[in-house]
């Protein structure tokens, strides 16, 4: 419970209610999908329009909705996870930012200033510019959407309060401790809104930093006059609980301990107020716990006795210790603060908070991506590589791949690698790239959990006896066409993602034949190195010879890999299978032999291939050039395709499975 008395909460209507009604929300309340903000309407004249079991509640998005937008100057802002693609946008770069940032203050100067750009920039004064460009286009997103209920992401203009909801969502999002604090020394409307941050030092002392979002978005300073504590204090809410034992301290035994001369009592309206001197120093959240009214207060606009702080107030005293000595020179400087080594190992390993898979990487359990190892029923092992094992498994009655890493003993920075990993995974939507279901996360069953493709591997489908005769010319084209399309997808995404480890192996077949990309980024996991003759037979024949000489490399590595996978799939043969791995590394990465051209292929193809080998990374092409390629090349009569090897056309049945994943005897197509 909140020292308001309002349970923590994260659900939706609580938080929303909440910063509705006293504008204020709590390090403890958690901004999540189906939040909304309501301006334009005040919550007290809702009481006095509606009758107690009405009002007792905060209107329904439902009526919201329902709300004529030309009659009224109300604004709905929305937290939409599913139909926000903008939000979405906000939230990857926020988790980039994340694993980017050097400590606390660096992470929150960076997420102010993302907020502040997504929302038009730095202005001197919220009235003025800023208000009428957030006026022009509040009124043309309701003409749009026929609606005052807007998606927070479609705000290329936001007011203060705007900002904050964004800024504490996003913190939320990668777990930096935030609350929203009512003030702002920009603003002068009800709805003036900051954002406070919670950093924990060396020491384990938490104390608290304004993120200015407006007029310096970024800039990381003491909490000052403009947020103050009259706002909340003047106006007792109509929705606060009706028992004020509700709102003691949950440890107010400990005042037993205190000498006598230290203990005030005032009948005052509780609030909670601290020297900004001491930025907000709290000890633990047990025993003194910042809420949705945790405001501070400037030391020369306080009216009490210097020499004392209040702890805590309920609705007739307060516990006041004494003001402990002023730092030199007034407020501390950030640049002090940032001296006694806070960095972001206090925000993600913190032991007080939540477990530290979800430190490392919170939007996981968020996002409902988290697997325990209890839900999966293991089942056969179907392959390994060099990252691990793979098991068939049953999760929730569906069939499912459980990748199990080969190294559990992870550092913490090593498992934060993995779990970034992870989160570029989870991101990933393609028909060509395998899904990715979730992750265990704790040791010692580390593993990615990904869909199941009951054909297996490229590799075993082409050098399976037998079957590559069973694979006409334009079949093995889509293939290759499926694999460029992946990767490419994989290329274009911002950050680019490298595979770093394309092979045959690691592309697997669905039921109806279509290859999809899988393993990209694990590579970094493997326990050899990739030149080690020692490490998984077939790894290095698939790599570019930069990569294999240790050289700086980048998504043109990918490139050289997919023309020997093209080669594979044009002569059907398994790439320098005379050659034992540490042989294939010496032939390609310093003799700078690359594989024979079969007689029988089309000039295009050789010509792909071959570029697709350049010793100059940069003259390889680009995957969305050899995409088109090969669609052209698809378009072409069979007797142009040329793709080499057998081409047998015979009849021979072809394994085919069903929706319900029952084999079945086809002729090949």
């Amino acid at each position: 419970m909140s020292v308001e008395g309002l349970p923590v909460s994260s659900d939706p209507q609580t938080v929303s209610f909440r910063l509705w009604v006293s504008g204020c929300l709590s390090y403890f309340d958690k901004i999540t999908d189906g939040f909304y903000n309501i301006l334009g309407m005040n919550p007290y004249l809702w009481v006095m329009c509606n009758n107690m079991e009405e009002g007792s509640r905060l209107p329904s998005l439902v009526v919201l909705k329902g709300t004529e937008h030309s009659d009224t100057s109300m604004e709905v802002v929305l937290i939409d996870q599913c139909g926000d693609a903008k939000l979405k946008e906000l939230e990857d770069k926020a988790q980039e930012i994340f694993f980017a940032a050097e400590n606390t203050l660096v992470l929150a100067e960076k997420l102010g200033k993302l907020v502040a750009v997504h929302m038009g920039g730095s202005f001197p004064m919220e009235r003025g510019d800023l208000y009428q460009r957030w006026e022009i286009l509040s009124n043309r997103l309701k003409d749009i959407h026929s609606c005052i209920v807007l998606p927070i992401g479609n705000l290329s203009a936001g007011l203060c309060r705007h900002r904050a909801v964004l800024f504490k969502k996003l913190a939320d999002y990668v777990g930096l401790p935030c609350r929203i604090a009512r003030g702002c020394k920009y603003c002068v409307e009800d709805h003036r809104s900051s954002c406070l941050i919670k950093i924990v030092d060396d020491r384990k002392n938490a104390r608290e930093f304004v993120v200015d979002l407006v007029g310096e978005p970024g800039n990381v300073h003491g909490p000052d006059s403009s947020i103050n504590a009259t706002d909340l204090c003047s106006v007792l809410s109509p929705f606060q609980v009706a028992h004020p034992k509700e709102f003691q301290l949950p440890n107010m035994e400990e005042k037993e301990n205190l000498p006598m001369h230290d203990i005030v009592l005032m009948d005052k309206p509780k609030c909670f107020w601290c020297s900004p001197n001491q930025f907000s120093e709290i000890k633990s959240p047990e025993k003194l716990t910042t809420t949705a009214g945790v405001i501070t207060r400037d030391e020369y606009d306080e009216p009490r006795d210097q020499s004392k702080i209040v702890l805590f107030q309920n609705s007739t005293q307060e516990i006041v210790q004494p003001r402990p000595p002023p730092f030199a020179g007034g407020h501390p400087s950030i640049s002090k603060y940032v001296e006694s080594e806070v960095t972001l190992e206090n925000l993600k390993h913190s032991e007080a908070t939540l477990p530290k898979y979800l430190n490392l990487e919170p939007s996981l359990a968020m996002d409902w991506l988290e697997i325990s190892w209890d839900e999966l029923h293991i089942k056969e092992r179907v392959g390994a590589g060099s990252f691990g094992t793979v098991h068939r498994a049953e999760w929730n009655g569906s069939d499912v791949a459980v990748k199990v890493l080969s190294v559990q003993d992870f550092e913490d920075d090593q498992l934060r690698e993995f779990l970034r990993e992870v989160a570029i995974m989870k991101r990933i939507r393609h028909p060509n790239v395998v899904l990715f279901m979730g992750a265990v996360t704790k040791r010692p069953h580390l593993s990615i959990v990904t869909e199941y493709l009951p054909r297996g591997s490229l590799y075993r489908l082409i050098h399976r006896p037998a079957n590559g005769e069973m694979m006409d010319q334009r079949r093995r084209l889509r293939m290759a066409l499926d694999v460029a399309k992946g990767i490419n997808y994989l290329h274009c995404l911002s950050p680019p993602v490298v595979h770093w480890d394309l092979k045959s192996p690691n592309l697997l077949v669905d039921k109806n034949r279509t290859v999809k990309v899988c393993d990209f980024g694990l590579s970094r996991f493997k326990p050899n190195t990739f030149i080690s003759s020692k490490s998984v037979a077939g790894t290095p024949e698939w790599m570019a010879p930069e990569f294999l000489r240790g050289e700086p490399s980048n998504e043109k590595s990918d490139v050289y890999s997919f023309g020997v996978i093209l080669w594979e799939l044009i002569t059907l043969e398994q790439p320098w299978s005379g050659l034992c791995p540490a042989q294939v590394v010496g032939a390609v990465a310093f003799q700078n032999r690359r594989l024979s051209m079969p007689e029988n292929i089309s000039p295009t193809m050789a010509s792909l291939i071959e570029a697709c080998w350049d010793d100059d990374p940069a003259k390889r092409p680009p995957f969305g050039s050899i995409v088109e390629t090969l669609k052209k090349q698809l378009k072409s009569p069979l007797n142009l395709i040329q793709m080499g090897g057998n081409t047998k056309e015979a009849a021979e049945v072809f394994p085919y499975f069903d929706s319900d994943g029952r084999e079945v005897k086809v002729p090949s197509c």
